[in-house]
């Protein structure tokens, strides 16, 4: 017979299973909408600019170090403002698991991006995939770098990936892993603590789905 603690440990396994399950089926809820299929497509490679990929990984530090717990109010701000997806229509959130905010956390970070592209793009796996994955936003998984925007397979192994992260340090790529802020995930928290919200924490390269690099024009002028 199971003791207590075995039992406890099972429920608290199932419980991060749920959520995992919650956080896809939120995903797809979010690309209901369909793209057009050259929806923001680059004319010309301009690689990411150095100052616009520092500002988003200040942003994403200094977020993380606010200790955001899910839930609370500061969600609402990568949510429903321009700062982040500005899906303003949204109910606030109140509840763990009420909406998928792992991109518009991203999105939050890199806020130099066009609003247009955070708007329509960043909320979803299955929207990145669709105005990404044949442009040259696409590289090689190996040659990730701070800034990009590394899409992860969490729960199940679909096509465009179930989880949108930021990459704040690739140095340990040739040990298999990366380390990334990200959030509506669990982690280490701003203070050190493990918890759910605005975490870090390291991922491996076996999780990658998908890896994006921002181009030049994708940002404001």
């Amino acid at each position: 017979m199971p003791t207590k603690a075995e039992l406890e440990n099972k429920i608290s396994d199932l419980n991060h299973e749920i959520r995992r399950q919650q956080r896809s089926i939120n995903q797809l809820k979010l690309d209901i909408d369909e793209l057009p299929t050259n929806a923001y497509q680059s004319s010309f490679p301009t690689p990411h600019l150095s100052e616009q990929t520092r500002q988003a990984l200040d942003r994403a530090s200094q977020e993380w170090e606010r200790v955001v717990n899910d839930p609370c109010p500061r969600i609402n701000t990568y949510i429903k403002t321009k700062e982040g997806i500005g899906w303003s229509w949204e109910s606030d959130y109140i509840k763990n698991g009420q909406f998928a905010w792992c991109g518009a956390f991203a999105a939050f970070a890199h806020k130099a991006v066009k609003f247009p592209i955070r708007n329509k793009i960043f909320p979803s796996c299955y929207r990145m995939y669709k105005a990404w994955s044949k442009t040259s936003r696409t590289i090689d998984h190996a040659k990730v770098s701070p800034g990009d925007i590394v899409v992860v397979y969490t729960s199940k192994r679909s096509i465009q990936g179930d989880h949108i992260t930021l990459c704040v340090d690739s140095s340990t790529i040739n040990e298999g892993y990366i380390t990334t802020i990200e959030g509506n995930a669990h982690g280490t928290l701003g203070d050190g603590e493990y918890g759910e919200g605005v975490i870090k924490r390291e991922r491996k390269l076996t999780e990658f789905a998908h890896v994006y690099r921002l181009l030049g024009d994708d940002f404001d002028e």
